[in-house]
């Protein structure tokens, strides 16, 4: 088992993977981290988005960061969840960066996978995927491209994410506890 962390601004009792966003590396689902200090840089970005769409809103409500939960992920599947596919990255490589770019590109797209396993692209990464995009679509995502890219994406300081796009995949997490709340 490993302990997995969700840092967030809402307040839930389970988790719907429905609720989750488009855009995103590896699609609309359920993310968490084995890093608890990621989980609260995430849940802080996210209070910060949310306080600016109020602020254009016109709406002052304070936006709370509610606790860091933790999950036991058991990565030995049951028969409830024998049938759940799992693509892991084990680096940021071309594969991987066609992949995120691939979800970033479209809410509603999806792939086959129940659970993908890899490193986190954050807001740099879109930035610099932003600046060679053109010459990405032009290459049709040659590997020299993808080669600079990554190599601009310095993915040794990416952390990596579990993502979980299935309810049946959401079978292999158990809630733990409430880590602790975050403070700003």
């Amino acid at each position: 088992m490993r302990s997995l962390y969700h840092g967030t601004i809402y307040e839930f009792d389970h988790i719907d993977v429905a609720a989750g966003k488009g855009y995103k590396d590896f699609g609309k689902g359920f993310y968490a981290t084995a890093i608890p200090s990621h989980a609260e840089r995430l849940a802080i970005r996210n209070k910060r988005i949310a306080e600016k769409r109020q602020g254009f809103l016109k709406n002052k409500t304070g936006i709370k960061i509610q606790p860091i939960h933790a999950y036991r992920y058991n990565l030995l599947f049951s028969e409830d969840t024998a049938d759940i596919s799992v693509k892991v990255f084990e680096k940021a490589d071309k594969e991987w960066l066609r992949f995120i770019i691939q979800n970033r590109k479209c809410a509603t797209c999806t792939h086959e996978y129940d659970i993908v396993i890899g490193p986190t692209a954050d807001a740099e990464t879109a930035t610099i995927i932003n600046d060679y995009y053109d010459e990405l679509e032009e290459s049709g995502y040659s590997d020299e491209v993808c080669e600079k890219v990554i190599a601009d994406l310095k993915p040794e300081n990416l952390p990596k994410q579990y993502f979980f796009r299935t309810q049946e995949a959401v079978k292999t997490l158990e809630f733990d506890k409430v880590k602790r709340q975050v403070l700003e």
